[in-house]
């Protein structure tokens, strides 16, 4: 799997599974089920090390908007953070708060 990542292959797996690549389409266009997960067409998947993210097609759209607000409130905290007010223990406790 090292080696397939140094090439620049993305890939995501519970392991390694030894197989002689043998495939037979059986359909296309049709839904999926992916490690339990029900993925239709048009569904949007976004994977990285830290899992995979199913978008439904149906709120694809919604998505720049969502960016957005969470680009502004992460800049707020960041400011916060960032500023000779920040205190740690008024952040542990609006994250307690929050949560």
């Amino acid at each position: 799997m090292k080696e397939a990542r140094a090439m620049g292959f993305h890939f995501f797996a519970r392991g390694p599974g030894v197989s002689h690549a043998y495939v037979r389409v059986e359909s296309a266009g049709q839904p999926v089920t992916v490690g339990g997960l029900l993925v239709s067409p048009g569904d949007l998947i976004h994977a990285d090390e830290h899992g995979v993210l199913l978008i439904p097609r149906e709120i694809a759209g919604e998505l720049p908007a969502a960016a957005e607000r969470v680009i502004a409130s992460e800049q707020s905290l960041l400011s916060w953070v960032r500023s000779p007010d920040f205190d740690a223990d008024e952040l542990i406790e609006k994250r307690r708060v929050r949560h």
